[in-house]
């Protein structure tokens, strides 16, 4: 999406990289249950499996924001809500504690009044990258811990 926003910093498609790697993660953790009915297996179904991969995830989105800058300001509050939104779904399944309430909760979704204080978060975040001089965070070992080579500058 980066790419069809016209950001051109070599910094911020990385950043866009790693929201997208959270993003893939924390639906791999959500749809467990799903996927084990269809017989596509990502991760284990096994709570601690979960609970790693939701963990993964979570430094990803952490790698993600002060990337999101440098993408044009129309789109920036919008992907900014969709961040923290998918990011308070993994905090959602982390609240079943094992797999056995987890199978039972079914699909799990972030409530309306989440979803508004999610919203109200990513103003603070809007403001935050916007006051804040671009933080670079150095992420090189970020990519080993989904344990598969990636090229990070195929599409760059």
């Amino acid at each position: 999406m980066a790419k069809i926003l016209k950001v051109k910093e070599k910094y911020s498609l990385i950043g866009a990289i790693n929201l997208g790697v959270a993003m893939q993660l924390t639906n791999i953790a959500r749809d467990v249950i799903e996927d084990k009915k269809n017989k596509r297996f990502y991760i284990n179904h096994d709570f601690n499996s979960i609970k790693k991969n939701i963990q993964m995830a979570d430094k990803f989105y952490l790698y993600s924001l002060y990337s999101i800058r440098n993408i044009p300001i129309g789109f920036r509050f919008s992907i900014l809500v969709a961040r923290r939104i998918y990011r308070q779904i993994g905090y959602e399944i982390l609240k079943e504690k094992n797999i056995h309430n987890y199978n039972k909760a079914g699909k799990i979704y972030v409530s309306k009044i989440k979803k508004c204080f999610q919203t109200f978060f990513s103003l603070i975040d809007f403001v935050q990258i916007l006051c804040t001089k671009t933080k670079r965070q150095k992420n090189s070992n970020l990519y080993s811990i989904i344990k598969k080579k990636i090229n990070l500058y195929e599409r760059i």
